[in-house]
């Protein structure tokens, strides 16, 4: 679904959505076009990101824009914040929004995408998602080299389904990094049941994880939140989200 429709229908059930638009479906007249329209719809919040290439989805022949990056569309959004587009034409009126983007704290080397994450905060970004978090100690060493930035940081929280789930993300979704133990600790989860009680068994373990991480991320200096994840999982999510808040009533 288009991501201005699905956040327009988020703000009628009177809850704020995080638009995401990706540069590499869009050239900077239809970024232009949709953060007007964005604006028009009352969406505040705008999160860009670049976009993976479509070899890696379920489109390869699809082809790609990339016209501008990332960094260069928060270039593009604090401009119109300013009252004039890229050409430098002055705008009837002036949009405002409150923009993020994403950074990865397992990509290497960490100093450049360190670096990035300031160039970005320079080009406006107040926010940030990260990739999904499962080596918490890495992350703990990033967020150590961003810190002073001044930025909010929403620690991405993916609850895993199962093993086979686990080994496809770490080996063929760029720039997600689980570890070995955590793989093998779901495969354990399932061991001596039966197919439909093997997968129940490993599907809660996975929200065990998650909470756990969650828990562990809360405490690194500098993370403001979390940015959870399930993709086609709806229900699932919806139980984490209560084991999480019952846990920080207690």
């Amino acid at each position: 679904m288009s991501s201005i429709a699905a956040s327009h229908l988020i703000c009628d059930v009177g809850a704020e959505p995080i638009l995401q638009l990706s540069t590499r479906d869009r050239n900077r007249i239809l970024l232009e076009s949709e953060l007007y329209g964005a604006h028009a719809l009352g969406i505040r919040n705008v999160l860009f990101v670049t976009g993976d290439h479509t070899l890696l989805g379920t489109h390869p022949h699809a082809k790609m824009v990339y016209d501008l990056d990332s960094i260069q569309a928060l270039q593009l959004a604090s401009e119109l914040m300013h009252g004039r587009d890229l050409a430098g034409k002055e705008l009837d009126g002036t949009p405002s929004f409150y923009l993020g983007s994403t950074f990865n704290p397992y990509a290497d080397p960490m100093e450049l995408h360190a670096w990035r994450v300031e160039k970005k905060r320079d080009a406006g970004a107040q926010f940030f998602q990260t990739q999904a978090v499962y080596d918490v100690g890495r992350f703990r060493d990033f967020m150590a080299q961003i810190r002073g930035l001044g930025v909010y940081v929403l620690a991405g929280i993916y609850v895993l389904r199962g093993p086979k789930t686990a080994r496809f993300m770490d080996e063929r979704v760029p720039g997600i990094y689980i570890p070995e133990e955590i793989i093998e600790r779901l495969e354990k989860a399932g061991e001596g049941l039966s197919g439909k009680e093997a997968r129940a068994r490993r599907r809660e373990e996975g929200i065990a994880i998650a909470l756990e991480t969650t828990r562990e991320v809360m405490r690194v200096p500098g993370v403001h939140g979390i940015d959870l994840m399930g993709t086609g999982w709806e229900p699932h999510i919806t139980r984490f989200i209560e084991s999480a808040s019952g846990q920080q009533e207690g």
